[in-house]
């Protein structure tokens, strides 16, 4: 079995007091049904920043802005073949209106108080409740 690293990027847009999260599809291998921000992979070679433009357009149909990252964290999927480094950014909505892709089944603008009642990830739930306080201050 190939061991791999990868690297994974997040954005957390503060809009009028709340965020963007995404449920993952029932589908999805890693995660079913959980809240998520939006994000995804950086292909080889990509920056970053441009790869989380580019994730946040597919899986949303939102256009961002990138400001600073705010948070690293990594983790050895359960397989223990992946590694995976994510960096979760702040992030400024430019525009558009919120489409979702097939890998998710659902999109809700939740605000800080909100965080308790979703199935979100430990990692997740910590970037969230991070963001929020960045964009406090």
């Amino acid at each position: 079995m190939e061991k791999f690293q990868k690297i994974v990027v997040t954005g957390f847009v503060y809009n009028e007091g709340k965020t963007l999260l995404l449920k993952r599809s029932s589908k999805e291998s890693f995660l079913p049904e959980y809240w998520e921000l939006p994000g995804g992979k950086v292909n080889f070679g990509e920056i970053p920043e441009d790869g989380l433009v580019r994730e946040y357009k597919e899986e949303t149909g939102l256009e961002i802005s990138v400001g600073k990252p705010f948070r690293t964290f990594s983790y050895v999927s359960s397989d223990s073949n992946r590694h995976t480094v994510e960096i979760v950014y702040e992030c400024f909505l430019k525009g558009g209106e919120v489409l979702i892709s097939d890998a998710h089944s659902e999109f809700a603008w939740i605000a800080e108080s909100d965080i308790k009642s979703l199935l979100i990830s430990e990692e997740m739930s910590k970037s969230v409740y991070e963001g929020f306080g960045v964009f406090k201050k």
